[in-house]
């Protein structure tokens, strides 16, 4: 009974954490709608206020940490699916 519980435990969590990864990341928007959103945030290099409504970790697409989000980190950020409308 012990190890059972062990095993279907085990099997649970394993579960969860594959949910909790799956929900981080979505589904990577096209050109057409990457463009569309980066229009909507304000068309040009984005600070963290102007990108909130659109990313959830602003640091993970600014890779060169210069403080504010470029075009190309944006369409970067769209194909990983770290982008949403």
């Amino acid at each position: 009974m012990g190890k059972s519980l062990i095993v279907w435990f085990l099997v649970v969590l394993s579960c969860t954490a594959g949910a909790v990864v799956r929900a981080e990341a979505q589904t990577p928007l096209g050109e057409v709608e990457c463009a569309d959103v980066w229009k909507k945030a304000g068309g040009h290099d984005l600070s963290p206020d102007q990108a909130k409504p659109f990313i959830k970790d602003f640091v993970q697409l600014d890779t060169d940490k210069n403080g504010a989000i470029n075009w190309e980190e944006f369409k970067a950020g769209c194909a990983n699916g770290l982008v949403h409308k």
